[in-house]
């Protein structure tokens, strides 16, 4: 807890003093938390990226999932519009013509 006491005391200057390239903090949490505190620190920062980067690939698949059911739903639409007009007769005029109004040319 010595570390956090000198952060409180000296905020600014916190990391700045170095030993071998490497802040004598970081040094002094190494000698007090042992290997185990390294593994936990590399598998926190590790879960932490792969969190993020899962949480983006759910969103944009989210946003491809919404735009295709929107697709989906603007092709239903035209497809039910068509199957409306050839049931009623509507959707070619020229063989509307040649068929009549539905009469039978066959005597």
């Amino acid at each position: 807890m010595l570390i956090f006491a000198k952060l409180r005391e000296n905020p600014e200057n916190f990391l700045h003093r170095k030993e071998n390239n490497v802040p004598v903090e970081i040094v002094e949490f190494l000698k007090i938390a042992g290997s185990g505190g390294l593994v936990f620190v590399v598998f926190y920062l590790y879960h932490k990226s792969s969190t993020e980067q899962m949480n983006k690939v759910i969103a944009q698949t989210f946003e491809l999932l919404k735009t295709m059911i929107e697709q989906n739903n603007l092709a239903l639409g035209y497809l039910q519009k068509i199957d409306t007009e050839v049931t009623n007769n509507l959707w070619c005029p020229m063989l509307k013509k040649e068929i009549g109004s539905g009469e039978s040319n066959v005597k």
